[in-house]
């Protein structure tokens, strides 16, 4: 297994997944590093969804590419054409976001344990987000790619419907898991160490 380190600066986002199955050992594995994450005041406001029945996987997929359109479209201050929207999809290819597994992450604020509900969604949403990245890396360290869509948040009331989610639960982020298709390059930062660290 990799050391955290090479596991987290080589990680990157895979859109693109082999057929393989994912194991209920690795599948285990991935979600039990997220429950390992920080929690804001121990509360655990947190819980994950696997979607696997093919019906559902294909219907999640076809609304996770109608939101990453309406990220392009709407989202940006500068909106992508519609050409180079179809030129973005057909160069990614038809298997794109094609995924053995996807987990529903979401925020579980059925129980509330603060007096200050602004404040104890923040945390239940940073806790979420640590949750997130443990299991991005725990798959990598499998040899499984992942992907992170926050775009649901662009159709929320679409993809709870989909999902049938209960009141007092949002959608943090919806996240695909398989193996890798193709070889997967990490990204180079645009900002450096200088650019973003202050001395106080």
């Amino acid at each position: 297994m990799a050391d955290i380190f090479s596991t987290i600066n080589e990680r990157t986002m895979v859109r693109k997944f082999t057929d393989k199955a994912i194991s209920e050992k690795e599948k285990r594995a991935i979600i039990e590093a997220g429950i390992r994450a920080p929690t804001a005041g121990g509360n655990e406001q947190w819980e994950f969804r696997l979607i696997e029945t093919p019906k559902l996987k294909e219907d999640l997929r076809g609304l996770l590419i109608k939101a990453q359109k309406a990220y392009f479209t709407r989202m940006l201050h500068k909106p992508w054409t519609e050409e180079a929207v179809k030129n973005w999809f057909g160069k990614m290819g038809d298997d794109i976001y094609k995924a053995p597994l996807y987990v529903a992450v979401l925020v579980d604020l059925r129980e509330r344990a603060y007096t200050i509900p602004d404040v104890e969604a923040l945390w239940a949403q940073q806790s979420a987000a640590a949750a997130i990245e443990n299991m991005l890396l725990a798959a990598w360290a499998l040899g499984i790619g992942g992907c992170w869509f926050g775009v649901p948040l662009l159709m929320e009331k679409e993809f709870r419907e989909l999902l049938r989610l209960e009141e007092g639960l949002k959608i943090a982020a919806i996240l695909a898991f398989g193996y890798p298709k193709e070889k997967a390059t990490p990204k180079i930062r645009k900002k450096r160490y200088e650019d973003v660290v202050k001395q106080l």
